[in-house]
């Protein structure tokens, strides 16, 4: 674990990947929630009400109160509006130092160190960045200096996926695949979906 964030800050690596999604979410509109999504599971309101359940349950257990029902996804006409609100609290929680030193439970995942609950969010927020963009026919978002740094990260996740897992099965690509394309196969998602 060590070796893979000694030279990478997760807290800073997942603001830009906040940022990043909060763009591509401020541009849904509420008749848009009904989408499909690259997450085969959800539509796009049931995206973004994860994305503000996440946002709230790693902020507050990175703060060191741990409550299983913030990570408990709610309307998602709710959620459009609610979700910048989400990325400031989680920004202030991951601000803390202290965080550095805290063991976050991290929904129904396990506990883990500060950091790699940090790098976990980054990931989840960057491809979930992409997921949001082509539901509503926006381009790739994803900057390569950060899906670069997303595959190095996900050395500290077993590569294997339980059935229910975070994510699906790694998808196939081509040798010759960009770091974003590998981002996206590695996190199971097929770099050419389209919506229509």
């Amino acid at each position: 674990m060590t070796s893979v964030l000694r030279d990478l800050d997760p807290r800073s690596l997942d603001r830009a990947a906040t940022d990043l999604c909060l763009t591509q979410v401020s541009a849904v509109r509420p008749a848009q929630l009904s989408y499909p999504t690259p997450c085969d599971e959800w539509n796009l309101g049931e995206l973004v009400a994860h994305l503000v359940a996440e946002n709230r349950g790693f902020a507050s257990n990175a703060s060191g109160v741990v409550d299983r029902l913030a990570w408990q996804p709610g309307p998602p006409e709710v959620a459009l509006v609610e979700f910048p609100a989400s990325v400031e609290l989680l920004a202030k929680a991951f601000a803390d130092d202290e965080v550095l030193q805290r063991m976050v439970e991290v929904r129904e995942f396990g506990v883990f160190p500060g950091p790699v609950a940090a790098a976990m969010h980054f990931l989840d927020y960057l491809v979930h960045a992409w997921d949001v963009a082509r539901a509503i026919d926006l381009p790739n978002p994803i900057p390569v200096e950060l899906a670069a740094a997303a595959l190095r990260l996900s050395a500290l996740f077993p590569a294997a996926r339980p059935v229910g897992g975070a994510f699906a099965a790694v998808v196939p690509v081509g040798e010759g695949a960009g770091a974003v394309e590998r981002l996206l196969a590695l996190t199971g998602r097929d770099p050419e979906w389209s919506a229509r």
